[in-house]
Protein backbone atom coordinates (compact mmCIF):
# COMPACT_ATOMS: atom_id res chain seq x y z
CA UNK A 1 0.00 0.00 0.00
CA UNK A 2 3.12 2.71 1.01
CA UNK A 3 4.46 1.75 -2.51
CA UNK A 4 1.00 2.57 -4.07
CA UNK A 5 0.66 5.94 -2.35
CA UNK A 6 4.40 6.79 -3.11
CA UNK A 7 4.03 5.77 -6.87
CA UNK A 8 0.66 8.29 -7.18
CA UNK A 9 2.61 10.82 -5.50
CA UNK A 10 5.62 10.52 -7.68
CA UNK A 11 2.82 10.34 -10.97
CA UNK A 12 1.49 13.99 -9.22
CA UNK A 13 4.75 15.53 -9.08
CA UNK A 14 5.48 14.60 -12.40
CA UNK A 15 2.79 15.88 -14.05
CA UNK A 16 2.26 19.04 -12.40
CA UNK A 17 -0.57 18.36 -10.22
CA UNK A 18 1.22 19.65 -6.87
CA UNK A 19 0.56 23.04 -6.38
CA UNK A 20 3.32 23.94 -3.46
CA UNK A 21 2.75 26.86 -1.10
CA UNK A 22 4.24 30.11 -1.63
CA UNK A 23 7.73 30.56 0.78
CA UNK A 24 7.46 32.39 3.28
CA UNK A 25 10.53 34.48 1.69
CA UNK A 26 8.16 35.31 -1.27
CA UNK A 27 5.58 35.66 0.79
CA UNK A 28 7.32 38.55 3.30
CA UNK A 29 9.01 39.86 0.39
CA UNK A 30 5.14 40.86 -1.74
CA UNK A 31 4.75 44.72 0.41
CA UNK A 32 2.16 46.26 -2.48
CA UNK A 33 -1.28 44.68 -0.44
CA UNK A 34 -4.43 44.90 -1.84
CA UNK A 35 -7.28 47.13 -0.66
CA UNK A 36 -9.82 47.66 -3.20
CA UNK A 37 -9.59 51.22 -2.84
CA UNK A 38 -9.23 53.52 -6.13
CA UNK A 39 -5.64 54.18 -6.65
CA UNK A 40 -5.96 57.31 -9.32
CA UNK A 41 -4.00 55.60 -11.54
CA UNK A 42 -6.95 56.56 -14.70
CA UNK A 43 -5.56 60.42 -13.96
CA UNK A 44 -1.83 59.77 -14.75
CA UNK A 45 -2.10 57.11 -17.74
CA UNK A 46 -4.59 55.94 -19.77
CA UNK A 47 -5.63 52.26 -18.56
CA UNK A 48 -8.75 51.28 -21.04
CA UNK A 49 -6.58 48.78 -22.37
CA UNK A 50 -3.69 47.49 -22.35
CA UNK A 51 0.56 48.27 -22.48
CA UNK A 52 2.91 46.32 -24.78
CA UNK A 53 6.47 45.91 -24.16
CA UNK A 54 8.91 45.53 -26.84
CA UNK A 55 12.09 43.47 -25.79
CA UNK A 56 15.05 43.12 -28.37
CA UNK A 57 17.72 40.61 -27.45
CA UNK A 58 21.15 39.63 -29.44
CA UNK A 59 21.45 36.52 -28.66
CA UNK A 60 24.28 33.49 -30.59
CA UNK A 61 24.30 30.06 -31.42
CA UNK A 62 27.51 28.18 -32.31
CA UNK A 63 27.05 25.77 -35.49
CA UNK A 64 29.73 23.49 -36.24
CA UNK A 65 30.33 23.72 -40.66
CA UNK A 66 33.32 20.91 -40.37
CA UNK A 67 34.86 18.61 -37.82
CA UNK A 68 37.82 21.30 -37.43
CA UNK A 69 35.66 24.69 -37.47
CA UNK A 70 32.86 26.25 -35.05
CA UNK A 71 31.60 29.40 -36.04
CA UNK A 72 29.00 31.20 -34.28
CA UNK A 73 26.09 32.57 -35.67
CA UNK A 74 24.25 35.77 -34.04
CA UNK A 75 20.74 36.51 -34.54
CA UNK A 76 18.10 38.94 -33.16
CA UNK A 77 15.31 37.86 -30.88
CA UNK A 78 12.54 40.19 -30.31
CA UNK A 79 9.15 39.27 -28.51
CA UNK A 80 6.69 41.39 -26.34
CA UNK A 81 5.11 41.85 -22.80
CA UNK A 82 1.65 42.73 -22.55
CA UNK A 83 0.11 43.91 -19.09
CA UNK A 84 -2.87 45.76 -18.03
CA UNK A 85 -3.67 47.98 -15.02
CA UNK A 86 -6.92 48.08 -12.73
CA UNK A 87 -7.95 51.26 -11.02
CA UNK A 88 -8.26 49.14 -7.73
CA UNK A 89 -4.48 48.54 -7.80
CA UNK A 90 -3.89 45.38 -9.26
CA UNK A 91 -2.55 44.31 -12.83
CA UNK A 92 -2.23 41.32 -14.81
CA UNK A 93 1.05 40.71 -16.80
CA UNK A 94 2.24 38.39 -19.60
CA UNK A 95 -1.18 38.79 -21.65
CA UNK A 96 -1.03 36.30 -24.55
CA UNK A 97 -2.13 36.38 -28.23
CA UNK A 98 -2.57 32.88 -28.72
CA UNK A 99 -4.68 30.59 -27.59
CA UNK A 100 -5.34 27.04 -27.33
CA UNK A 101 -6.90 24.84 -30.17
CA UNK A 102 -8.44 21.66 -28.74
CA UNK A 103 -9.36 20.27 -32.12
CA UNK A 104 -6.68 21.13 -33.77
CA UNK A 105 -4.38 20.02 -30.59
CA UNK A 106 -1.89 23.36 -31.07
CA UNK A 107 -1.67 26.90 -30.00
CA UNK A 108 -3.37 29.70 -32.38
CA UNK A 109 -2.10 33.06 -32.99
CA UNK A 110 -5.06 35.90 -32.30
CA UNK A 111 -5.24 39.58 -31.64
CA UNK A 112 -4.97 40.38 -28.54
CA UNK A 113 -8.24 42.85 -28.29
CA UNK A 114 -10.36 40.04 -29.44
CA UNK A 115 -9.11 37.51 -26.92
CA UNK A 116 -9.51 39.74 -24.02
CA UNK A 117 -13.08 40.69 -25.63
CA UNK A 118 -13.79 36.78 -25.48
CA UNK A 119 -12.52 36.40 -21.94
CA UNK A 120 -14.86 38.66 -21.03
CA UNK A 121 -17.85 37.65 -22.47
CA UNK A 122 -16.74 33.64 -20.61
CA UNK A 123 -14.26 33.13 -18.04
CA UNK A 124 -14.71 29.56 -18.96
CA UNK A 125 -13.04 29.62 -21.89
CA UNK A 126 -9.50 28.12 -22.35
CA UNK A 127 -7.68 31.54 -23.14
CA UNK A 128 -9.72 32.68 -19.65
CA UNK A 129 -8.24 30.17 -17.39
CA UNK A 130 -4.36 31.23 -18.42
CA UNK A 131 -5.58 35.04 -18.04
CA UNK A 132 -6.55 34.78 -14.73
CA UNK A 133 -4.09 31.98 -13.78
CA UNK A 134 -1.56 34.26 -14.72
CA UNK A 135 0.80 36.62 -13.37
CA UNK A 136 -0.69 39.03 -11.26
CA UNK A 137 -0.15 41.54 -8.83
CA UNK A 138 -0.51 44.94 -6.74
CA UNK A 139 0.92 48.47 -7.71
CA UNK A 140 1.85 51.77 -5.71
CA UNK A 141 2.11 55.29 -7.35
CA UNK A 142 5.19 57.03 -6.20
CA UNK A 143 5.66 60.39 -7.94
CA UNK A 144 6.00 60.02 -11.66
CA UNK A 145 6.68 56.34 -11.25
CA UNK A 146 4.27 52.91 -11.24
CA UNK A 147 6.05 50.35 -8.84
CA UNK A 148 4.68 46.71 -9.60
CA UNK A 149 4.93 43.59 -7.80
CA UNK A 150 4.00 40.62 -10.12
CA UNK A 151 3.51 36.86 -8.63
CA UNK A 152 3.47 34.06 -10.46
CA UNK A 153 2.08 30.84 -8.56
CA UNK A 154 3.77 28.31 -8.54
CA UNK A 155 2.25 25.05 -10.01
CA UNK A 156 4.33 22.13 -9.52
CA UNK A 157 8.36 21.17 -8.40
CA UNK A 158 9.21 22.09 -11.83
CA UNK A 159 7.50 25.51 -11.97
CA UNK A 160 7.84 27.19 -8.82
CA UNK A 161 6.67 31.18 -7.01
CA UNK A 162 8.17 33.72 -8.76
CA UNK A 163 7.57 37.22 -7.31
CA UNK A 164 9.53 40.14 -9.42
CA UNK A 165 8.91 44.10 -9.30
CA UNK A 166 9.41 46.25 -11.49
CA UNK A 167 9.53 50.13 -12.34
CA UNK A 168 8.14 52.07 -14.57
CA UNK A 169 8.20 55.81 -15.17
CA UNK A 170 5.22 57.66 -16.64
CA UNK A 171 6.42 59.40 -19.77
CA UNK A 172 3.31 60.75 -21.02
CA UNK A 173 -0.91 59.29 -20.80
CA UNK A 174 -0.14 56.57 -23.14
CA UNK A 175 3.48 56.01 -23.00
CA UNK A 176 5.61 54.46 -19.40
CA UNK A 177 9.17 53.62 -20.13
CA UNK A 178 11.07 50.42 -17.48
CA UNK A 179 13.63 52.44 -15.01
CA UNK A 180 14.25 48.97 -12.82
CA UNK A 181 13.59 45.46 -12.61
CA UNK A 182 14.71 42.71 -10.15
CA UNK A 183 13.23 39.76 -8.58
CA UNK A 184 12.24 39.02 -5.14
CA UNK A 185 13.42 39.05 -2.41
CA UNK A 186 17.06 39.71 -3.67
CA UNK A 187 17.09 43.53 -4.92
CA UNK A 188 19.83 42.69 -7.53
CA UNK A 189 18.73 43.44 -11.07
CA UNK A 190 18.51 40.52 -13.40
CA UNK A 191 17.78 41.82 -16.93
CA UNK A 192 20.81 40.85 -19.12
CA UNK A 193 22.91 44.18 -20.21
CA UNK A 194 22.53 43.26 -23.57
CA UNK A 195 18.58 43.63 -23.41
CA UNK A 196 17.35 47.38 -24.68
CA UNK A 197 14.73 48.84 -23.25
CA UNK A 198 12.66 50.69 -24.91
CA UNK A 199 9.42 52.73 -24.53
CA UNK A 200 6.30 51.02 -23.19
CA UNK A 201 2.85 51.75 -25.27
CA UNK A 202 -0.63 52.13 -24.41
CA UNK A 203 -2.88 49.91 -26.88
CA UNK A 204 -6.76 50.70 -26.55
CA UNK A 205 -9.07 47.70 -26.47
CA UNK A 206 -13.04 48.26 -26.47
CA UNK A 207 -13.56 45.70 -23.72
CA UNK A 208 -11.61 44.67 -20.75
CA UNK A 209 -11.85 41.85 -18.70
CA UNK A 210 -12.56 42.13 -14.94
CA UNK A 211 -9.87 41.43 -12.69
CA UNK A 212 -12.66 39.51 -10.09
CA UNK A 213 -11.59 35.77 -10.95
CA UNK A 214 -7.91 36.43 -10.29
CA UNK A 215 -6.13 33.17 -8.56
CA UNK A 216 -4.50 36.38 -6.81
CA UNK A 217 -7.66 37.71 -4.74
CA UNK A 218 -7.89 34.04 -3.15
CA UNK A 219 -4.58 34.64 -1.12
CA UNK A 220 -5.26 35.94 2.47
CA UNK A 221 -1.33 37.34 2.03
CA UNK A 222 -2.20 39.43 -1.17
CA UNK A 223 -4.99 41.70 1.06
CA UNK A 224 -4.63 44.07 3.31
CA UNK A 225 -7.35 43.46 5.36
CA UNK A 226 -8.23 39.87 6.30
CA UNK A 227 -12.18 40.63 6.69
CA UNK A 228 -12.06 41.74 3.14
CA UNK A 229 -10.11 38.75 1.90
CA UNK A 230 -12.84 36.51 3.87
CA UNK A 231 -15.60 38.18 3.06
CA UNK A 232 -14.33 37.99 -0.94
CA UNK A 233 -13.42 34.18 -0.56
CA UNK A 234 -17.23 33.92 0.92
CA UNK A 235 -19.08 36.10 -2.00
CA UNK A 236 -16.74 33.97 -4.43
CA UNK A 237 -18.02 30.65 -3.35
CA UNK A 238 -21.18 31.22 -3.01
CA UNK A 239 -21.20 32.14 -6.78
CA UNK A 240 -19.59 29.09 -8.15
CA UNK A 241 -22.64 27.13 -5.81
CA UNK A 242 -25.02 29.24 -8.11
CA UNK A 243 -23.35 28.48 -11.24
CA UNK A 244 -23.20 24.80 -10.78
CA UNK A 245 -27.14 24.37 -9.61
Amino acid sequence: MFLIMLTCALLMLACGGYFPRIPKSIKNSFTYCYDGRYSGIDTLINIDGYYEEMFIEETSQWIAKDFFKVTPIYYIDTFYHRFMFYDNGMFVYHILDFYYDAQKKKRVKKDVSLLLKDIAENSEIHCAKNFYGNYWGGYIISGDTIKMQKMYKGRSLNSGWHLRENWYKIIDKSTILCINSFNLPTTEISQPVQRTRYPVIFIPIPTKPPPDKSWILKEKWFWCNEEEWKAHVEKFNKNNKRKKK
